[in-house]
């Protein structure tokens, strides 16, 4: 019995042991990780950094945080911001975001408002840190700028993995429900309130391979570059007018983009009723415009649906055989 108590004695001190070298080498890290971004190319400020948890968490709390790009003049702030992680499980990480962020973007500020806002990330336990998987979540998420615009949402979920079986794709998914626009943007795309007021739903799911894996403990100078993207599925739904699209997308040589995709738009003749409301199409065009994406439809066996096909050859762009100009390289 002695002996049972002295081995239980004896591993609780090695674990506690465990969990303050632990906690910090977390501490340290991040706050050495953060001193030497804000010496580097970017501004980045806080009012403290700590870590709790113990016995089984690592529970980081990083207050008045700031990070902006002096370049650009993007900046993004937050009261706080925080990073969980079970002590056995460090190589797996949950972030959660305050109720009320700010950014600036182009001169304008945005405050962000959200339900609640968190995101997930794993990572190999290697020596690599190999990218696994990362998601986030936001509920109810408010844009709103300094002038009122506001573009609200119900729900956004993005989320990315390495596809199975693969060393350097990865699945790219994201998707929202009900989405108001700004009034601005709505007086513009719908001056005749031709549409509903909320957009159900947008969808986006792909596949992207890059030029290596992705590593957060990188050693290699360069980043990882685009190499493929195959869209598996886009889809926008708005009243009865929805857009879907699917294709594929790779680097060619001199980093010209070169690929297909297919886009399909049912009900397709509501969507040329607000470009003519909005100006987009003169109002006596509407017939010629009509007659050309007729002739170019791929699918007129299907009623109230057009099918074209955009091409990209060395960075030209054409939809149906009409150019529509160049696109510009990739890097």
């Amino acid at each position: 019995m002695l002996r049972l108590i002295a081995v239980v004695v004896i591993a609780a001190i090695a674990y506690g042991g465990y969990w303050f070298v632990g906690r910090s080498q977390i501490q340290s890290g991040l706050t050495d990780a953060l001193i030497e971004a804000n010496e580097g190319a970017y501004d980045v400020s806080f009012g403290s950094l700590k870590t709790r948890g113990f016995p089984s968490r690592f529970d980081t709390t990083v207050t008045d945080f700031r990070v902006s790009d002096p370049v650009t003049g993007t900046q993004w702030m937050a009261p706080f911001f925080q990073l969980f992680a079970l002590s056995y499980r460090p190589n797996e990480v949950i972030a959660v975001f305050p109720d009320e962020q700010m950014f600036t973007v182009n001169g304008t500020q945005i405050t962000l408002f959200t339900q609640d806002m968190r995101a997930s990330g794993k990572v190999r336990a290697n020596a690599a840190l190999s990218f696994r998987d990362a998601t986030i979540t936001m509920d109810n998420p408010r844009f709103v700028t300094e002038n009122g615009g506001t573009l609200e949402m119900a729900n956004v979920l993005a989320a990315t993995r390495l596809t199975p079986d693969t060393a350097q794709t990865y699945d790219i998914f994201v998707e929202a429900h009900a989405i108001a626009l700004p009034d601005d943007i709505r007086r513009f795309v719908d001056p005749g309130n031709l549409q509903p007021q909320i957009l159900q739903n947008l969808r986006f799911d792909s596949d992207v391979t890059l030029t290596a894996p992705l590593q957060l403990n990188n050693t290699n100078a360069a980043a990882p570059a685009f190499e493929t993207l195959s869209i598996k599925e886009f889809a926008l739904t708005w009243g009865e007018i929805s857009v879907t699209a699917i294709g594929d997308l790779s680097a060619g040589p001199n980093d010209a983009l070169d690929g297909s995709i297919s886009l399909s738009a049912r009900n397709w003749q509501q969507a040329l009723d607000l470009a003519v409301a909005n100006g987009v199409v003169n109002a006596d065009r509407r017939f010629l415009v009509t007659e050309i994406l007729g002739n170019l439809d791929e699918t007129p066996h299907i009623p109230d649906t057009l099918t074209l096909t955009l091409t990209i050859a060395d960075s030209n762009l054409s939809l149906g055989g009409l150019p529509l100009g160049a696109v510009p390289a990739l890097r």
